[in-house]
């Protein structure tokens, strides 16, 4: 059994045939596109045998098309065109400063976005690809540069910094805070709250264990898969949420959040930044590698 594309015609055949058939002239055609006449003229013969019939008139020095061959020229002008566009998009993989960097998506937008001017600012010319995920880089079968991710250590055979460590808390907004009164919330006290729960780490447990809780462990409230989501809620007034002290950094030192009760806990997964040797000897990848590694979190390093 052939190949399905075997009567498909060479690229070069279709861009001489649609200049051809653009500039009404095999002369014209050749001239654009630097070749001889002689080689558009075979290049046409050659597809016109390929389809088993004429796409061309030649009346004198112009050439006319036939009704196939306005219906061919609709086809490789689309054809070229769909290549064209691809061959486009294939840029952004190759243009000077672009470095792609993946991550969860929480990670992405409550850490990274908030610092993205102040990278501008330090270098303008390098321009982030952010990809949102949970899932490990294979940089074998991937563009990527480099990841963050929460790891219980190190990966064996590829660079690692340690970025923070995971340390958690009940965080709120003031407004939320002033609901309670001025009376100062014990750990029981929060079983009457609104309490927020990230599925991705059974948080609350871990932290009523620290606070030596002997009651029920709290199973009620709205649950998120994403702790980006959980903080958001909690950001809009929603309840309190065992926040990340990473995620929440900006937002802890506005006052946006604050924390419900001075008692936190930490995880044994940290957030650290992975690269592949041979992707961070460019100039654009280094650079932000370093960057990366200056927003460091010197409080939480540990």
């Amino acid at each position: 059994m052939g190949s399905r594309y075997r009567r498909f015609p060479s690229l070069q055949s279709l861009i001489g045939f649609e200049a051809a058939a653009r500039l009404g002239s095999f002369s014209r055609a050749a001239e654009e596109l630097s070749m001889t006449q002689s080689a558009v003229s075979h290049q046409i013969r050659a597809l016109e045998e390929l389809l088993g019939q004429a796409i061309f008139r030649r009346e004198g020095r112009t050439v006319q098309l036939t009704d196939a061959g306005r219906d061919m020229l609709e086809t490789a002008q689309r054809a070229l065109g769909v290549v064209e566009e691809g061959l486009g998009r294939l840029d952004y993989y190759v243009k000077p400063g672009s470095v792609v960097i993946t991550c969860p998506a929480a990670f992405a937008r409550h850490w990274l976005l908030p610092k993205l001017p102040e990278l501008k600012q330090a270098h303008p010319d390098i321009d982030p690809w952010i990809v949102s995920s949970d899932e490990l880089v294979d940089f074998s079968r991937s563009e990527n540069d480099m990841y963050v991710q929460l790891l219980e250590s190190p990966v064996n055979g590829l660079l690692c910094e340690l970025l923070a460590a995971e340390v958690l808390s009940p965080l709120c907004t003031p407004a939320y805070r002033k609901t309670l009164g001025r009376k100062r919330p014990r750990p029981a006290d929060l079983l009457k709250l609104d309490l927020i729960h990230d599925e991705s780490w059974d948080g609350w447990n871990h932290w009523f264990e620290e606070a030596e809780f002997e009651g029920a462990y709290p199973v009620k409230g709205t649950n998120f898969s994403d702790p980006g989501l959980a903080l958001d809620a909690a950001l809009t007034d929603q309840g309190v949420v065992l926040g990340s002290h990473t995620l929440a950094r900006e937002y802890l030192s506005t006052g946006k959040l604050v924390e419900l009760i001075d008692l936190s806990v930490t995880r044994s997964a940290r957030w650290f930044l992975v690269g592949d040797p041979t992707r961070i000897e460019g100039d654009a990848e280094r650079r932000m590698w370093s960057w990366l590694r200056a927003q460091a979190q010197p409080a939480y390093y540990q």
